[in-house]
């Protein structure tokens, strides 16, 4: 498996170039896009190319699960931003070497003039050299010229590869925002991952401690199934501002369920359940609050034994 990842990596770096079989090693430690990527379904009318085909459903349209695939588009677009940064040691082979330690720079920041970067990757063997080892990887930057480095991002890894192992990043928006680093658009505060690919289901979360990238400020997490079903939990805000956070499971045709939680901004909270097939038209709802259907009462409706089998059920 080692083999086959170096392989992977080796192909993927201009035939290897100036990169050692052993610096690949390290490479393999570096999660990329795909590795972090939440896979939720597209909507039904995205999905089947028939708008008409939600809008005519005989009951309603399932909103809050119509809500999952731009919220995971989101977060994606957030990942995209961390890695953004994580990809500059895929560009160049390392500037110095040790038997247990690589390192790049520092070297001229090309999107932020008169910043400078550094990095850091050091691997351990905690439980032996005979066992996974674990990774240990920092982001430096500072004024050019000199002066204290202060860490943007940093982020630990166990396993083979990042691909099949598991791990955390954290990224620091303040930090980039005090350096003059920041560009249109990037959040304040702090944004973490933590991943698990070494096991199905695959399993990312995401934490922001502030609103960005159009997000509401939330622990989001996602559980992938090699079949393409899995469980989304999010939060995002509707049109009167008030805040919802679902679990939405769902299988491979995209039908599920959520259970969801909101809190107006009156301050005013409650739930509901609910269900859809594979057209997000509902098939059972359980709301007696109205609150779903804009206080129209009935608001509830079918029966919970119309609910798909999904994996992990919110209810």
């Amino acid at each position: 498996m080692n083999r086959l990842i170096v392989l992977a990596l080796c192909l993927g770096l201009c035939a290897c170039g100036d990169y050692s079989t052993e610096d690949l090693r390290f490479l393999a430690a570096v999660p990329s896009r795909a590795d972090l990527r939440v896979e939720v379904p597209q909507d039904a009318a995205a999905s089947a190319g028939a708008s008409a085909q939600v809008a005519a459903c005989p009951t309603r349209a399932a909103d809050t699960w119509l809500r999952a695939k731009p919220e995971s588009d989101r977060l994606n677009s957030a990942v995209e931003f961390l890695l953004g940064l994580v990809d500059v040691v895929r560009r160049e082979p390392p500037s110095w070497r040790q038997v247990d330690a690589r390192g790049w720079g520092p070297f001229p920041d090309g999107r932020h003039p008169g910043r400078e970067l550094r990095v850091t990757l050091l691997r351990q063997y905690p439980a032996g050299p005979e066992a996974p080892p674990t990774f240990a990887y920092a982001f430096d930057a500072r004024v050019s010229g000199g002066g204290a480095w202060t860490t943007v991002l940093a982020g630990s890894f166990e396993g083979a590869s990042a691909s099949l192992g598991k791990g955390t990043l954290g990224l620091d928006f303040d930090a980039l925002w005090t350096l003059g680093m920041a560009d249109a658009g990037t959040p304040r505060g702090r944004m973490g991952v933590e991943y698990d690919r070494s096991a199905e289901p695959v399993r990312i979360g995401l934490l922001l401690d502030q609103d960005g990238f159009g997000l509401a400020q939330f622990g989001y997490r996602f559980e992938g199934y090699a079949d393409r079903s899995g469980t989304f939990t999010y939060a995002f805000r509707n049109a009167q501002g008030d805040l919802l956070v679902a679990t939405a499971s769902f299988d491979a045709a995209a039908a599920g369920r959520a259970a969801v939680g909101f809190r107006t901004v009156a301050g005013v909270t409650g739930g509901f359940r609910e269900c859809w097939d594979p057209a997000a038209c509902l098939v059972y709802v359980d709301d007696p609050a109205a609150f779903s259907c804009g206080g129209a009462w009935p608001c509830s409706l079918g029966d919970v034994s119309a609910c798909p089998a999904v994996p992990s059920p919110p209810f």
